[in-house]
């Protein structure tokens, strides 16, 4: 009985509503709406990573638009120019990416608070600067370009399925952003997921329970950069061209605001501040050179008036609304 009300609660209903929309929506719409769609998903996943480091452990890290350029490097110069198969170019992308998150967080997480914020920022400044000047391996401002799709996948039955049109990229990303919003949910769950939310309320409480902190946000910080890789991946091979521009520091700070606008700390608010960050401009046709600013407003209007983001209050709202519920029936 339990378990069928977990299944039918009303955020389980909402969820598969959501995942029912996304896997419905784009075979009606043109493929403008489809390649907008995409590239919400791509920044979604980024969202998730700096979800994970930020809203559920505490730590504000800039830095994982290098993370993000990482992955979408690496993975395009051992496909375009090692020819290594696209599978195998993925696999190494995200583990060295996550490999190198490793090392970064070693030395940066023993910093806190604005300390901690700047070595990451000026760590994607340096891979930025590193991605523009070596001209002989990144290709420098030109990029680099030819990057493949997925391989095809054979299917039971002598079939196979093809990456090759707009419509079959959204659904192959689409799936990664469902696999790593299970994994997140599921992982801050856990045992593991509640160390991390203590960290974020109070670090030296958490260590004077006997939890080794420095241990416990490095596990995050790699899984955080492990999720921005992916994103990188997926952006590279959707695209089949990158640009330094890709590994910008405001690219970074783009991921802070959708989170902060959808709410930090939760499961949704990646996926809303995503989408309304993104969205709205092309709605209004703002010019690209506005965007930015017109995200900053909209962010510093969140951070006074909404600092727990759409999600978060919604959930105040709405947890106040269902508990005065409970409570007039009960009194009746």
């Amino acid at each position: 009985m339990e378990a069928i009300r977990t299944v039918f609660s009303p955020k389980a209903v909402a969820w598969m509503l959501v995942l029912i929309a996304a896997i419905a929506v784009p075979p009606i719409v043109g493929g403008y709406v489809t390649s907008m769609l995409i590239l919400i998903a791509i920044w979604t996943i980024m969202c998730f990573s700096m979800n994970l480091i930020f809203g559920y452990t505490g730590q504000l890290s800039l830095g994982h638009s290098a993370f993000l350029g990482i992955a979408a490097y690496t993975f395009s110069l051992i496909t375009v120019k090692l020819h290594v198969g696209f599978w195998p170019a993925f696999l190494i992308a995200i583990v060295f990416t996550g490999f190198v998150g490793f090392l970064v967080g070693i030395p940066a997480l023993k910093l806190r608070g604005p300390y901690f914020i700047l070595v990451t920022l000026g760590f994607a400044v340096i891979v930025g600067v590193i991605v523009l000047g070596w001209i002989d391996l990144t290709g420098g401002a030109n990029g680099l370009f030819g990057i493949p799709r997925p391989n095809p996948i054979p299917l039971p039955g002598g079939g196979t399925l093809r990456f090759d049109s707009l419509l079959s990229m959204y659904y192959f990303i689409l799936f990664f952003v469902v696999l790593i919003g299970i994994f997140c949910h599921r992982l801050v769950h856990s045992l593991i997921g509640k160390r991390f939310i203590a960290i974020s309320y109070n670090e030296n409480l958490t260590e004077s329970l006997g939890i080794n902190t420095m241990s416990q946000k490095l596990l995050s910080f790699t899984i955080s950069a492990i999720l921005a890789g992916i994103a990188g991946v997926l952006y590279a091979t959707y695209n089949a061209v990158i640009s330094p521009e890709l590994t910008h520091f405001a690219r970074g700070m783009d991921v802070v605001a959708y989170l902060i606008v959808g709410g930090a700390g939760t499961m949704a608010g990646p996926i809303v501040g995503t989408l309304v960050l993104m969205t709205v401009p092309e709605v209004l046709q703002i010019l690209p050179y506005l965007k930015t600013l017109i995200n900053g407003i909209i962010l510093m209007l969140f951070i006074i008036f909404l600092p727990n983001g759409i999600i978060g209050w919604f959930n105040m709202n709405l947890g106040g609304w269902l508990t005065s519920r409970r409570a007039v029936h009960g009194s009746a």
